[in-house]
This record gives structure tokens, sequence and C-alpha cells, in this order.
């Protein structure tokens, strides 16, 4: 990715700052508006469709329709990502390292031709963890991806694995940040016949992947990374109390990482996307765990409309009472702190 690419989205997210101002906003936008930066946003190819099974891409999703629902709620830029099922295929590692490749050079492209507008968070092909490695070296680097995407668990094998530690040493050792997606677990798919699993075992498993990560000691002893979960981190503020309690009492092979100090420091360190708790009660609790400079604005396109999304938070945002600071730390300045140190 060029040189002048790379200063031309600095140069963009330096100044959202001021996009909340009338009359700072580019022309694409109504002037009194206030501006967002959106962390959940997917991207889709040809190459993921056939991966997936599909004909086609999914129909829902295309760059100009991105670009337009971007435009019409105020999203300066958006960070693309794969979502679920990722591109780990188990039956075919090798096909699942190059659909990997396939995916980062396209979502680098379209970061090419959109100057501004967009960047992306790379996929790894998890769990081959040597070529997850390179893949993350290569998208860093050559790519110049802003961070690195992950799911929830792959195979059954949730973050905090012990065969995963040499991807998260490479990404702490470059302060990378690391977004991670809700996958379809493993164990329970199917658990409610009839029940489509996103509904509530994808958001159960984001808390599964943060309670492996505490469980072994990976949350404190990579404190250079800075995670972001998406929708809210799942579960996690209505139990996060009851992860502690056992955690801290257990026989973790990392105990020396386990002390309700360090356990308490580690979740406090997280940082959460917006997508699906933008209602009263996953607002609230959400608000009850963390704090506004630790929630970035998430619209979860193309599942779901980011004019809905916007709208929803805007809700929140007046229901709760938020400070002009808070709801622009969410809105754009707490990604913007974030994605610059790798702009």
């Amino acid at each position: 990715m060029s040189g002048p690419f790379r200063h031309t989205r600095r140069a963009m997210l330096a100044t959202a700052a001021a996009l909340c101002l009338p009359g700072a906003v580019r022309s694409a936008f109504a002037a009194t508006r206030r501006s967002l930066i959106d962390v959940h946003h997917h991207w889709h190819s040809r190459d993921l469709a056939r991966a997936w099974g599909m004909d086609a891409p999914d129909p829902a999703w295309a760059i100009d329709r991105s670009l337009a629902a971007m435009d019409e709620s105020g999203i300066v830029t958006a960070m693309l990502s794969v979502t679920s099922p990722g591109v780990w295929n188990s039956h075919d590692g090798e096909a699942s390292i190059r659909l990997a490749r396939l995916c980062n050079e396209g979502m680098a492209q379209t970061v090419r031709d959109h100057r501004s507008r967009f960047g992306f968070f790379a996929s790894l092909a998890l769990p081959m963890v040597a070529a997850s490695v390179a893949e993350l070296g290569y998208s860093l680097d050559q790519l110049k991806a802003d961070g690195v995407g992950l799911l929830s668990s792959y195979d059954g094998k949730y973050l905090g694995d012990a065969s995963f530690a040499p991807v998260f040493e490479e990404l702490n050792h470059r302060h990378a940040v690391v977004y991670v997606h809700p996958a379809l677990p493993q164990c329970c798919g199917e658990v409610l016949p009839g029940v489509d699993a996103t509904a509530f075992e994808e958001p159960s498993d984001t808390t599964r992947a943060i309670e492996s990560l505490l469980v072994s000691g990976a949350l404190a002893r990579w404190n250079n990374i800075s995670f972001i979960f998406a929708h809210g981190g799942g579960t996690l503020p209505f139990v996060a109390d009851r992860i502690l309690s056992v955690v801290a009492t257990s026989d973790a092979p990392q105990k020396e990482y386990l002390s309700s100090l360090n356990l308490r420091a580690a979740l406090a360190r997280l940082y959460f996307d917006s997508a699906s708790v933008v209602n009263p009660a996953a607002f609230a609790a959400l608000m009850n765990f963390t704090t506004p400079d630790r929630v970035l604005f998430g619209s979860d396109f193309p599942y779901h409309a980011v004019g809905a999304a916007v709208g929803g938070l805007r809700a929140m945002e007046q229901r709760f009472g938020l400070s002009l600071s808070d709801m622009q730390s969410i809105e754009y300045a707490c990604a913007q702190r974030l994605l610059l140190l790798h702009a």
C-alpha cells in the first residue's frame, strides 16, 4: 500500500475530531450530522462465497451499497473484516491459507480503490499457527492492515488455547489491534432446534473466548494487544463477576497471572463495539461494565442496516444522558485513537 494512501487515511482519521462541527463534514454528508468511524463492517468476495458453498457473494453486500449506506449515515471510515465462518476450512488447511491471502489482498485493494473511506482487519487461517504468524506479518507490513480480525473459536479451540501462543506473542510484539468476532461454536450450534445460533450461542461464544483468554493468563501476559470484542462483548457484561470469581479460585496453569487485581485490570483494558447492543437493557449493562472511552461504534453491515445502528446508538446516548465527549468517544474518537497508532 503506497505511502500517499497511508498519509491520506491518517489525515482523514486525524480530522475526524472536527467532523462533529457544522460545515466540517465533506460534501457527501449533511452538515448537521456528527460523523462516525465504523469498526464492524463486513466485506465479501466471490472467493469467500465459493468457500462457503454459495453461488455468488451475499447479495446484500456490494461496495457501492456499502459506500451509499456510509454516506447516508455519516460514516467517514469503515473497517472491513471477514465475518463468520471466516476463512478456515478444517478439511483443507492449505486452501484456508490461500483464502486468507486472497481475502486480505482483496480488502487491501478495496482500501486502495477508495482512499480514506476504508481500513481493514486481516484474516488468519487459524488454527494453522505458523501460516497465521506469516500472514499477519505480510498483512501488517506489506498490505498495511490496521489490525487482525479473529473469530472467537476455531474447531472448538478458543483464543486462549496454548497452541495459539505464537500468534499472540507476535501480535503483542507488534502492539496490534485485534478485532474478535463471534463464531458458531462447535459445541452448541443446534442446542435448540429451530433457533438460529446467532440469537444466543454466538454472543456466548464471544464470552467463552474472553474467559479462555483470562484463564490462560493471555490477557494479562500479552497486554500490548488492543482487543476489540464485537457485539458489546457478548454476554460478558452480565456474567463477568461470576467468571472472575471462578477463575480466581481455579487451578489454572497460569496462576501467577490470575490474581483478582490482574483479572480486573485485564478486563478493564478491553474494547467493545456497539453492534447489537443499542437497546436499553444491553446498553445499560455495557455502560455499567465499562466506560464510554472503551466502546466503539459498529454497524454489522450488511447484516444490519447502518441507519438503524446509528439511530439506535444516538437514542441510547440521549437516553443515558452521555456527555458530548462521551458520545464523540463512542462515535469516532476511540477508534481514531486506536487506529492512528497503525495508520
